[in-house]
């Protein structure tokens, strides 16, 4: 975290109305953002929003979670600018709510509080070796690439020939192509510039990427697997013991299920490789067992056991086998997800790694009485499932959850204050959104130097340091 000398000594204040109803929003990406949008669209109340985030810049995953050759995601960005730049809306970045300020004093100086903070912790396999040196999780890859200051010195191992990726979503899919994908296509995005002096040097000629159910329930889109076939350099292969049971059943499943399946079916007889080729397959089938390691500790395999897929190809049976394999590789990945974080002061279920909620409305235990102004949205109510649209839906209903509760009356809040100053006594760096705005201006500045959209900072302090 960053000392408050970094930063100006105070926020900018709103001049609060009665009438208006004061909101903190904890998490700065596309539901903390949209739930804010549909608030402020309110006819029949006014609102006054701050914006916490724990990182001193804001955006979450679609800064720093998708993918660099993906540039039409990120146009959300400049909505979300519009909303910041609202006289009615602050932005408190470097902030760590649950530990800079607590969810409970939150809770006493805003009539709502939102927790929408998304999933921030990695799914493990629960294997052997999973921690060893040359093994990513899927979050820890994505931020090198993206550029995330604590991962940026990652330094992944991609010397070797073999990259094993375990996990079939788009974020796996993401993974592969940003290995294999030849370095003009990379070269002109906001990648950052160690992921592409690092993919410069590669060795791999192949990745591999395992799941353990069955065609019919890999969870990429059609759009992320259609990239693979537009790469200059890269062929795609699908390998499945199930093909014609899958082809029998094709022509009952919805039509984008359909459509979907039939690319992957088409790439379960690819051409012949070319010598140059980098080739991307996605397996179908197994179950990792063991990640083996060098004298070094550094990965030199995994051990994936053969899954036997019979029954329903929609819902099909998945049965071990004795059938093992051992594949070398200097790299794995792991994608398998990701799980809620527990947030101090916040009610959570360990079981099932969420957020207690009932319409948006946090619980103080499943099933159990409401806690009076408090929220939640995005990933951080509902895991991490789905995509940019189904966030915007989730917010909307979030919103609606709040309005409809003011309509029945108002929690009354403590008078006078602001939180910025309690923030300022802890000695908390908070960054504007102005200060934002000039590690944007600086970012595009270099990045216009390199052709470009922006070259992204992996410390601030330089930008922050300025008065």
């Amino acid at each position: 975290m960053f000392s408050g000398r970094y930063v100006c000594s105070r926020c900018p204040r709103f001049s609060r109305l009665l009438s208006t109803f004061k909101v903190a929003v904890v998490g700065s990406g596309p539901a903390g953002f949209y739930t804010t949008q549909e608030l402020l669209k309110s006819q029949s109340h006014k609102f006054s929003v701050d914006i916490f985030e724990k990182s001193a810049v804001p955006f979450g995953l679609v800064r720093f979670g998708v993918a660099p050759d993906h540039p039409e995601v990120k146009n959300c960005i400049s909505t979300f600018e519009e909303i910041a730049s609202r006289p009615n809306v602050r932005f408190l970045g470097n902030v760590a709510v649950g530990y800079d300020v607590t969810v409970e004093e939150l809770l006493r100086k805003y009539h709502v509080v939102v927790l929408a903070y998304g999933a921030g912790s990695d799914n493990k396999l629960g294997i052997p070796g999973e921690e060893a040196a040359g093994c990513y999780t899927s979050s820890e890859f994505v931020g090198w690439f993206n550029g995330v200051p604590q991962h940026s010195s990652l330094n992944p191992d991609l010397s070797g020939e073999n990259v094993a990726i375990v996990g079939h979503g788009n974020v796996a899919l993401d993974c592969a192509r940003i290995i294999a994908a030849p370095l003009p296509h990379l070269e002109k995005t906001d990648i950052a510039e160690h992921a592409v002096e690092c993919l410069r040097k590669r060795g791999v000629r192949s990745v591999n990427l395992y799941g353990r159910r069955g065609v019919m329930q890999f969870q990429g889109t059609i759009k992320e697997v259609r990239e693979f076939t537009k790469l200059s350099g890269v062929r795609l292969s699908v390998e499945s013991d199930n093909i014609e049971q899958i082809k029998s059943v094709l022509s009952s499943i919805p039509r984008p299920k359909k459509r979907l399946t039939d690319l992957l079916l088409k790439h379960s007889s690819p051409p012949p490789p070319s010598s140059s080729d980098i080739s991307v397959c996605i397996k179908f089938g197994w179950t990792p067992l063991e990640i083996k390691t060098d004298d070094t500790g550094h990965v030199r395999s995994i051990v994936l056991r053969k899954n036997q897929i019979s029954g329903d190809m929609m819902s099909p049976d998945i049965t071990p086998t004795e059938e093992t394999v051992e594949v070398p590789c200097s790299c794995v990945i792991t994608s398998i997800g990701y799980k809620v974080l527990k947030l101090p002061g916040v009610p959570f279920c360990d079981l099932t790694h969420s957020i207690p909620e009932d319409l948006s409305r946090v619980l103080e235990r499943p099933g159990g009485a409401r806690v009076p102004g408090l929220y939640t949205s995005g990933w951080a109510r509902r895991g991490s499932d789905g995509v940019l649209a189904t966030t915007i839906t989730d917010s909307a209903n979030t919103a609606h959850s709040i309005l409809e509760d003011l309509e029945k009356g108002v929690r009354s809040v403590e008078e006078g204050g602001d939180v910025s100053d309690v923030l300022v006594e802890r000695g908390v760096g908070v960054v504007t959104f102005e200060k934002w705005q000039e590690i944007d201006s600086l970012e595009k500045e270099k990045g216009r130097e390199k052709g470009k959209p922006r070259e992204k900072l992996v410390c601030y302090s330089d930008v922050l340091e300025k008065r």
